[in-house]
């Protein structure tokens, strides 16, 4: 299963840059994993504003913590 992992700023320094992985996202390849990203990002973004989404993969078994919750 592949999941969404994004690297993730604080908004008001642009600093302290981190991976994490979307909670509860999982496809069954890279291609949906691809398509479903920036929509699934921008939904995050939009509820946490403390942070700045600066990109997006995706990954298999990705070693990462969940999003940060405002």
């Amino acid at each position: 299963m592949f999941e969404i992992i994004v690297m993730v700023c604080l908004a008001a320094t642009g600093e302290d840059c981190r991976e994490y992985k979307m909670p509860d996202t999982q496809f069954e390849d890279a291609v949906s994993c691809i398509r479903e990203s920036h929509g699934k990002a921008y939904d995050w973004q939009s509820e946490n504003e403390k942070y700045t989404i600066i990109g997006t993969r995706c990954a298999k078994d990705a070693k990462v913590p969940d999003v940060p919750k405002d």
